[in-house]
């Protein structure tokens, strides 16, 4: 998850530009990377940080993307459109997955074993949280075509938004 994250926040953090502008950024990111993973494995309290900093980065991560969002917000042309969908669904189905599936799961299952068993909300959480990243991936690409002044569009195929990226003439 945090590697992940950490792919997510060099995207959303070099987007704009043609050529990467902060060449140190994979290795600080390497540095933390390996940091939090040495005291996730070691420290048995770390736990509760790991779910600070992960949210942290999250909300990083929508807050940057939210300045990509900003040059679509008042167009109206389709692929603006489908740029707003996909931005909020993913800055609101990441955080709204945690708040309201993963977390009242694992606060109350342990007292209503039964009923959270039913509810399944853990496999909702999942399935909320693939979504979401997908949908920034998504309107990542698209954004990212428009900065190397690719051609490309939204199609939806199987049920899933992707990227067409129509070939050079």
């Amino acid at each position: 998850m945090i590697c992940a994250s950490l792919a997510f926040l060099y995207v959303v953090l070099e987007i704009g530009h043609l050529e990467a502008r902060r060449p140190w950024l994979p290795w600080v990111e390497l540095l933390y990377a390996v940091a939090f993973a040495i005291a996730y494995f070691t420290s048995p309290f770390f736990f509760p940080i790991f779910v600070a900093i992960y949210a942290c980065t999250v909300l990083l991560i929508i807050h940057q993307a939210y300045r990509v969002y900003q040059h679509y917000q008042k167009e109206e042309s389709a692929s603006a459109v489908w740029q707003r969908c996909l931005f909020w669904t993913a800055a609101l189905g990441y955080p709204g997955g945690f708040l309201f599936l993963w977390v009242p799961e694992n606060a109350l299952c342990p007292f209503y074993p039964e009923i959270f068993q039913r509810l399944h909300l853990h496999a909702l959480f999942h399935i909320v949280t693939t979504m979401s990243p997908y949908c920034y991936v998504v309107f990542m690409t698209y954004h990212r075509c428009l900065m190397l002044k690719r051609d490309a569009e939204h199609r939806l195929g199987a049920g899933l938004a992707y990227i067409h990226v129509k070939e050079a003439a």
